[in-house]
């Protein structure tokens, strides 16, 4: 069997799509009935993790819009199955078959897409794999979309995290030396504002002066929080971290005490995660996918996003809770992950 990915970002790639993308471009390889893997990336921006066994990647295509076009045209045809990782990407998946298999994420497939075509050629797609129960009823709730529909939630590498010591170089670097302290990790961009940062900030200045607020990650939207929160009198107790190296995220993680991205908007949350493969207490969303990564509560905490008391008492909760890796937590596993996605592709054969 031959199967064509046609995506974004995965090997290379920075954020949760494009961990998701190679590990499910990983785990579709590992299959014993698939013969090849070939990947067909929109963009690269750093540099490319090892390729599993039997992937081929075509790293031409992220040259530029032609050179991606001019790639999956050049793939041809022989595939048993192409995937299209991406809503947006339907018209480009269309130039090599008229029924590929559509990957759900989040809010970009939660509401009608810009491009009229996409929304047509939905209606022929082979099936739709979404991250979360939240998105795949959203996204049906709009499309009418009635075909086959399964779920493939994000998995978590446990063996790559785990509870630390707290990096003091780090602590230091950041000021956090005696501190207790609540992060949120994400892209920081005004297109995002539904993660959580403004809610978290505006509870701050209602806990106890120790506490302080990482907000790990960079983007357009810093300025306007570094503003929000000297006018919240809590400046001081804030850190934009901005970009940070891969390698330092766990260690980043092992500086919180508390998770917590009381979001609207998330398709899943990968940061959950790997916050609780930190051992860290994390606290999430009730009314988008982050209920679905916390096992709807089993994992942490749940709270109404739109309500600062609650937030509030929940971020106190958890400071006084010590932290552990819940055992729950292996329903996420690679393994799990790996298992679903060939019951996935048996099924498609």
């Amino acid at each position: 069997m031959r199967i064509l990915h046609i995506g974004t970002d995965s090997f290379g790639g920075y954020g949760g799509i494009a961990l998701y993308n190679r590990e499910l471009i990983a785990a579709m390889a590992s299959h014993p009935e698939v013969d090849e893997v070939v990947v067909i990336p929109r963009i690269i921006v750093g540099e490319c993790e090892p390729l599993p066994k039997k992937v081929t990647f075509v790293s031409a295509a992220a040259r530029g819009r032609l050179a991606f076009l001019r790639a999956v045209r050049g793939a041809g045809s022989g595939f048993d199955l192409v995937v299209c990782a991406h809503v947006n990407l339907l018209p480009v998946a269309r130039l090599v078959t008229k029924h590929p298999l559509l990957m759900l994420y989040g809010i970009e497939a939660w509401k009608p897409l810009r491009d009229p075509i996409s929304n047509r050629l939905l209606r022929g797609v082979r099936g739709v794999i979404s991250i979360s129960d939240i998105t795949r009823e959203r996204f049906t709730g709009w499309s009418h979309y009635d075909g086959p529909s399964q779920l493939l939630p994000n998995s978590i590498r446990a063996e790559w995290y785990g509870i630390r010591p707290k990096n003091l170089a780090l602590a230091a670097r950041y000021k956090l030396e005696g501190k207790r302290v609540l992060m949120t990790l994400g892209r920081v961009v005004a297109a995002e504002r539904y993660k959580g940062f403004d809610e978290v900030l505006e509870v701050l200045p209602h806990l106890d002066a120790d506490v302080s607020y990482i907000i790990a990650g960079g983007g357009n939207d810093v300025p306007r929080l570094q503003r929000k929160a000297i006018n919240l009198g809590v400046a001081d107790r804030v850190i934009f971290t901005g970009l940070f190296p891969e390698e330092e995220k766990a260690d980043l993680y092992n500086l919180a005490d508390v998770y917590v991205m009381p979001s609207r908007g998330e398709g899943f949350g990968f940061v959950f995660l790997e916050a609780l493969a930190c051992g860290v207490p994390v606290i999430a969303s009730r009314l988008d996918g982050g209920c679905e990564a916390v096992l709807g509560g089993q994992l942490g905490q749940l709270v109404d996003p739109t309500n600062p008391a609650e937030i509030r008492l929940a971020i106190i909760d958890a400071l006084a809770s010590a932290k552990r890796i819940p055992e729950g937590l292996a329903y996420f596993s690679y393994e799990n992950f790996e298992r679903r996605t060939h019951a996935i592709i048996d099924g498609l054969a």
